[in-house]
């Protein structure tokens, strides 16, 4: 009898446990600290703006909000920097067991995400030279008042160090962030395709859905003033 009282109080205790861990207060908590190491201000630590609106207990116990909103100017998300960035997510369902046992942000569905963000040519100097394909090429970023990237670095071939400038046009293609090279020039001469191609992955896609918090698709990209609008309509 002792032995099965025992296991009863056992089953009593984890499920009890489990339920805290899983409890709307402690989504939301934990929730809140990955986003925070997520997403950063480089200027000023407490810059960042987050809302998060629960949904039910029930429902938010199970990983469903109704809203997160984000703002920050500028921010970092992991390796892309941003000159300013709002996000908005209604009614995303996050996978609970991912973000309290891994600590990562794993969203399930989302009835609409959006990212409005700027992106200067700093902030695009700074992508690249992380990158791991293009972290060596000590690329250098121009943005043009025509709409166009200009990238100036270096490309290694047979070992051997070639300086190359590559005028390109950054395009919303399929929800991703993509630079389309229009002229590709390497030692002062006109580089063959089989380069273009080869220079074109190793800088795209420039941003993805999923490395952004609830996978906002780039839907527009337009240029205004040395500066990338991204899902949002420059300044007259």
């Amino acid at each position: 009898m002792a032995y099965k009282f025992n296991l009863l109080l056992t089953g009593v205790l984890i499920s009890a446990t489990v339920l805290v861990a899983n409890s709307p207060q402690k989504v939301i908590q934990t929730l809140e600290q990955v986003l925070r190491r997520d997403i950063t201000n480089p200027k000023e630590s407490n810059g960042l703006y987050l809302r998060i609106v629960p949904s039910s207990p029930e429902e938010t116990s199970k990983g469903k909000l109704n809203l997160v909103e984000i703002e920050s100017k500028p921010a970092r998300v992991k390796n892309i920097f941003l000159r300013e960035l709002k996000a908005r997510a209604v009614e995303p369902v996050i996978d609970v067991a991912a973000l309290s046992e891994r600590g990562k942000l794993r969203t399930i569905s989302v009835k609409e995400s959006v990212l409005q963000g700027i992106m200067d040519a700093e902030n695009l100097e700074k992508m690249l030279a992380e990158l791991k394909a293009t972290k060596d090429m000590n690329i250098k970023v121009q943005i043009t008042e025509d709409g166009k990237v200009i990238l100036q670095g270096v490309l290694t071939l047979l070992r051997i160090n070639n300086p190359f400038e590559a005028v390109c046009r950054p395009e919303a293609r399929e929800g991703y962030l993509y630079l389309k090279i229009e002229e590709l020039r390497v030692n002062n001469v006109n580089a063959p395709a089989f380069l273009v191609s080869r220079l074109e992955k190793q800088i795209n896609p420039v941003v993805e859905p999923k490395d952004l918090p609830f996978n906002p698709p780039i839907r527009t990209v337009r240029i205004h003033r040395g500066l990338i609008y991204l899902n949002m309509s420059p300044p007259n």
